[in-house]
This record gives C-alpha cells, structure tokens and sequence, in this order.
C-alpha cells in the first residue's frame, strides 16, 4: 500500500492559503491546515473535504515559535514525514506609514516573515531526516501601499533565495510561488515550476 503524501498549510484558512490547501487535497496529499481563525479554518476543511479530500485542522498563532513548535512536533508524531509546507500566512493592515505604531509593525513581520522561517525551520529539520521535501512561500503580486506588508514580502523573498542555498544541499527545496485568486487555477512559480504534486 502506497502512503498517501503530507501537506502542511499555514495560513490554510482563505484567500491563496486556502487554494493551496484545496489544491493539495485535490492532489491526493492529506492536508494539515492550520490558521488562527478557527471558524474560518474549518470552512475551508469541508471545502476540502467536499472535494475528496483528506484533511486536518489546528488552529495556531504561528508567529509564536513555541506554540507552532508544539503543534508541528505532535503532527509529526503522527505524520513522520512532511512532502510539502505551504507558507501563506500574511496580515495586511490599512494604517499609513506615518501612523503605524511599533506594535504593528513587529505583528506584520511576527506573521509574514517571522512565521514563515519558524515554520519552515522546523519542518526543513524533519524533511532532511526523511529523505527531503518542498516548501512553498507564497508572495502576493505588487505592492500594498503598507510599508511594513511590502517590506516583508521583499524580505520573504530574500529568505526564500537564503534558504534554498543553504537547505537545496540536503534534500529540501525552497520557493516562492503564485496561486490564482480562485482555486483550481493552478500554480504559477516565480523561482521554479513547481506544481501540487500528483
């Protein structure tokens, strides 16, 4: 018998995070989806379901490295290897640069680019003791008009270059991706074509 393939989608409760999420489903992967928004979380798990897929929801602030520490290790307990990590996760606020306080500054990094290495920290670890895997940064098209979202989607990209020179060498690939607005539309790869494994 054939394992079925594991999937690990943050941000998996709307918008690109949740066409990945339905995507991989589709695939054939078992989807461990994961957002802070538990309602919206389990909407996009019966979406998922509905179209035949298998799937799993935590709810989970992962820009918290303890707490998305503690939920990645009990997944892997149970989902020894991880084959795909889809970083979607990404807060955009509508205050102006010039009244932005520092608390929203540091929480648009904490969840756009903080979240993303933690997560694919830890998962890289586990990919490289079994045999290697993909992670996936999804990078929004254009510019927000917000100075801390468009910096850390430069800084996304950046990290994503920095860690598949580092990671590529053991078996883990780095890259940043584009979905379409609907899923189902496909992936559109900014750095390789990748697409949901079939």
């Amino acid at each position: 018998m054939i394992e079925r393939q594991t999937a690990l989608v943050i941000g998996a409760a709307r918008d690109e995070g949740r066409a990945a999420a339905e995507a991989l489903g589709r695939a054939g992967l078992h989807v461990v989806a994961v957002d802070l928004n538990p309602d919206a979380l389990e909407r996009a798990a019966d979406a998922i379901r509905a179209g035949g897929g298998s799937v799993e929801t935590h709810a989970v602030d992962v820009s918290n490295k303890m707490a998305a520490q503690t939920m990645i290790y009990a997944m892997l307990e149970v989902h020894p290897a991880v084959d795909v990590l889809v970083c979607a996760a990404e807060i955009v606020p509508a205050t102006s640069a010039l009244r932005m306080d520092e608390g929203e500054w540091d929480r648009v990094f904490a969840v756009n680019l903080k979240g993303a290495f933690l997560s694919a920290q830890t998962v890289a670890r586990a990919m490289q003791a079994t045999g290697g895997g993909t992670i996936l940064f999804v990078l929004r098209d254009g510019l927000t008009g917000h100075a801390a979202v468009d910096s850390a989607r430069a800084g996304l990209a950046a990290l994503c270059q920095a860690l598949d020179a580092e990671w590529q060498p053991t078996g883990v690939r780095v890259r940043t991706i584009r979905l379409g607005s609907e899923a189902g539309q496909g992936w559109a790869s900014t750095s390789d074509s990748t697409r949901p494994p079939g």
